[in-house]
């Protein structure tokens, strides 16, 4: 891992960070992510995909960052999966890439939930072997997919964070990186979307959006091929004067200050 990639991924695990990341993309900056219900998921992901009878070949696959929000919605607890992809350089082939990703972490939950109805079905039968189950069996479809039908899976948002100074110029949906251009054929093709905070693609105004020091560390960003707007900035900016230690690195390693 580079010396880049390495810092913007300690800079990202930050959960006040990764919260005002995903506050500020999804929220226009108001606070609905609260950092301290963000619990850590393991950022290795081992997927057998459902479906294939034990004969799937394990796919291993790793996200610099991967978090659980606890989150309540309308009275009832619910459990939002948000992701996030650190990416110091422009990579053309990014749907591809975070759609498998995404894709591994959906097929995980549908396997996970089929591990959980094989052990509660277990578990029932060694408890009551002679008697009629208090649960309804599972029809043909559920028991082969091992996905009930009441069964739902935690979405799975993924957010990239562009560390460059250059304008993104690499495509954000499949349907971009297709090679034909007719629109019957595009409208049945699979899409994938791509969810981007890139500097030089915001205005100020969205960058103001953040509440942590991600705000300086985009705007410094953002500006620092512009020596004489970034020197201004600078200086009529007093966050910058006391700027953490930690986001002070990740200016200074991407940009290449001092």
């Amino acid at each position: 891992m580079g010396k880049i990639d390495t810092v913007t991924k300690e800079y990202m695990e930050n959960p006040i960070v990764f919260a005002d990341a995903f506050n500020q993309f999804l929220y226009h900056g108001d606070q609905k992510i609260d950092p301290a219900r963000l619990t850590e998921l393991d950022t290795t992901e081992i997927v057998i995909p459902y479906g294939a009878s034990g004969a799937g070949v394990p796919e291993q696959k790793y996200r610099d960052v991967l978090k659980l929000l606890y989150a309540m919605t309308d009275g009832r607890t619910a459990y939002c999966v948000v992701g996030i992809e650190n990416q110091a350089e422009i990579h053309y082939a990014l749907p591809v890439k975070n759609g498998v990703y995404d894709f591994l972490q959906l097929s995980h939950q549908v396997s996970e939930a089929a591990n959980a109805h094989r052990q509660a079905m277990k578990e029932s039968k060694l408890e009551r072997p002679d008697s009629i189950q208090e649960k309804e069996e599972p029809t043909d479809g559920e028991f082969l997919s091992g996905f009930w039908k009441t069964d739902r899976l935690i979405p799975v948002i993924t957010l990239v964070i562009y560390f460059g100074s250059d304008s993104w110029d690499a495509p954000l949906s499949l349907k971009e990186m297709y090679s034909i251009t007719d629109s019957v054929i595009l409208a049945h093709a699979p899409d994938y979307h791509v969810n981007l905070i890139a500097p030089r693609e915001m205005s100020d105004e969205e960058i103001n959006e953040f509440h942590s020091n991600l705000r300086e560390v985009m705007l410094y960003i953002k500006y620092s091929k512009d020596k004489q707007t970034l020197d201004k900035i600078v200086k009529e900016n007093i966050k910058f004067q006391s700027i953490e230690r930690q986001a002070a690195e990740v200016i200074n390693i991407v940009t290449g200050s001092k």
